[in-house]
């Protein structure tokens, strides 16, 4: 896997107008920390230790606040520059340095990206670069069903999709890189370069600080939650013995192993993401989901639980719906309504394909259930996941992680 990451940070940040007359970009604080901090925090939690930061405009404020970089387990190198120097040319400067593959990024956008599905695409298609590419309407982005990228250097009707930084490049990349300064997104469109382009696309939300507005709905999402996302099935009550579903509140047992676990908890606030294809099958009726899902809830907050939501997929078992785990539409729709950064947060389940969405939203994973169902597939989701049995000591607190 990639272990050196650089970061672009050297230009002026004109649009965050009066801010950056006294900072540069990347020292913008974002829930008391300066929003390069968060990066390199992530950078550090995909296992990456050396980081190159190309500073420019007011690197003092950069060098000076994060020096080595060993209060964050980070060995950070620095390169200088002119904050009139383009992106192409700061990182030509380093090139002597560079001989592995890297991660490079920009120093304003933040997105919980999954490194090891990125780095599939990166080596299946022998790239010189593979970007990470968000949908947007109008972008600057064509992506063929191979993965190969067509770059516009405007905003196209036909283009949905714009690239967000988190670029995994190869060292060859410099053989192409002159000293020309100019930005590094013009050799995109370079013959020699272009046919080794591919990309991987990312469903989670990217945030940016690039001007005033964006920076400040980032802040709304680091904003500290308490919040832990949970299965209902198997996980906040028990599985019907009597058919696939349960199908009405008199059926219903509440998990209370798993209860005596959550009471010790008042200052977490929990989001429920469940399948319930018994709609799609007729094996329930949607006043019957009403009425359990309220009886839980009720009984919840008897025990001083706080069950704030449901998200509900009731597609059938063999539909393909991005909302029907293991997809992580779910996941996505209680991200954008809380602002929850799934990276930081962790989802409670039981089931083989609660990891795998998991897996798939960038979430870390408790799992509860039983590990004999844990095959060889499904272990190789299992990275970012966290084996539980409830009659052990589960810290809750730890699990949310900001």
């Amino acid at each position: 896997m990639i272990k050196t990451c650089v970061i672009l940070c050297g230009g002026y940040g004109s649009r965050l107008e009066t801010i950056t007359k006294r900072k540069p970009k990347p020292m913008v604080m974002v829930n008391k920390r300066p929003f390069l901090e968060h990066l390199l925090i992530q950078v550090k939690s995909l296992g990456i230790k050396k980081v190159y930061l190309l500073v420019g405009y007011k690197k003092e404020k950069i060098i000076n606040y994060f020096k080595s970089g060993k209060k964050l387990g980070l060995k950070i190198h620095y390169s200088y520059s002119s904050p009139d120097t383009k992106t192409g040319l700061r990182l030509n400067l380093i090139k002597d340095e560079i001989k592995e593959e890297f991660l490079l990024m920009y120093c304003d956008n933040y997105c919980p990206i999954n490194l090891r599905k990125n780095f599939l695409i990166f080596k299946k298609k022998k790239s010189l670069i593979t970007l990470s590419i968000c949908k947007k309407k109008n972008g600057n982005i064509a992506i063929s069903s191979d993965h190969k990228v067509k770059y516009y250097r405007s905003r196209r009707k036909n283009s949905n999709y714009v690239e967000i930084g988190y670029m995994l490049c190869n060292p060859k990349i410099f053989k192409f890189i002159n000293k020309d300064n100019v930005s590094l997104n013009i050799y995109f469109n370079d013959k020699k370069i272009s046919e080794k382009i591919s990309a991987a696309k990312i469903d989670n939300k990217y945030l940016s600080v690039s001007d005033k507005v964006r920076l400040t709905e980032t802040r709304k999402f680091f904003k500290k939650k308490n919040i832990i996302l949970i299965d209902r099935d198997g996980v906040l009550n028990l599985k019907s013995k009597k058919s696939r579903y349960i199908q009405n509140v008199n059926e219903l047992r509440m998990n209370d192993k798993l209860i005596s676990i959550l009471k010790k908890y008042p200052e977490m606030k929990y989001i429920c993401i469940t399948n319930q294809a018994g709609i799609a099958t007729k094996d329930i009726k949607s006043e019957d989901l009403k009425k359990i899902n309220i009886n839980i809830k009720n009984y919840l907050r008897f025990e001083k639980i706080n069950l704030v939501d449901f998200f509900i997929s009731v597609d059938h078992f063999n539909s393909k719906s991005f909302l029907r785990k293991p997809n992580p539409g779910l996941f996505f729709k209680a991200a954008e309504k809380y602002k929850l950064l799934l990276d930081k947060t962790f989802y409670i389940g039981d089931d083989p394909r609660d990891i795998i969405a998991s897996y798939n939203a960038n979430t870390k994973c408790l799992y509860v259930g039983e590990k004999k169902v844990l095959n060889s597939r499904i272990k190789s989701y299992m990275s970012d996941v966290i084996l539980k049995d409830l009659s052990t000591e589960i810290n809750l607190k730890r699990k949310s992680i900001y």
